[in-house]
């Protein structure tokens, strides 16, 4: 199975259309938050609502994988960096964004993502997005941030 999971792309329809388009070998296609449009221009998407979104998103989301649970929330919470809080949601893969700056950790037990922004980036000057892949034999992981040229 293989993950697309983008954040923080504030309004930019073009590039979510082009990350779709270009990666139809992923099984999912996922937005943690500050999308800035409406539903119906984020169909090919399982988004989540950021602090900057004001349309009618879910504040989190639970996608059942034969592996475990994947989480996914926007991060703009205390208690969503906080590591207790983390466990308690027993995922095996915990997704956020929020930040603007890609991030990964694996405690032994969950896997956690920040793909970074895909518009504004605060940790250099290309956005990003991840990429997850999961054996679907073994359930082993691999990832792969790639950079949007935003010029």
């Amino acid at each position: 199975m293989k993950i697309l999971v983008c954040s923080d792309s504030h309004g930019e329809t073009e590039l979510l259309d082009k990350l779709f388009y270009e990666n139809q070998d992923c099984s999912l296609f996922l937005h943690c938050g500050d999308v800035g449009l409406p539903a119906y221009l984020t169909k090919k998407f399982l988004v989540v609502k950021g602090n900057c979104d004001y349309f009618d998103y879910p504040r989190k989301r639970d996608i059942p994988t034969k592996w475990g649970t994947i989480h996914m929330e926007h991060g703009d919470t205390y208690q969503s960096r906080d590591e207790k809080y983390i466990e308690s949601l027993g995922c095996f893969i915990y997704l956020f964004g929020h930040t603007h700056k890609k991030e990964h950790g694996y405690d032994g037990k969950t896997y956690a993502f920040n793909p970074g922004s895909l518009t504004r980036p605060r940790d250099g000057n290309e956005g990003s997005y991840l990429t997850i892949n999961i054996d679907d034999d073994t359930g082993a992981l691999t990832f792969k941030y790639h950079a949007v040229d935003l010029c």
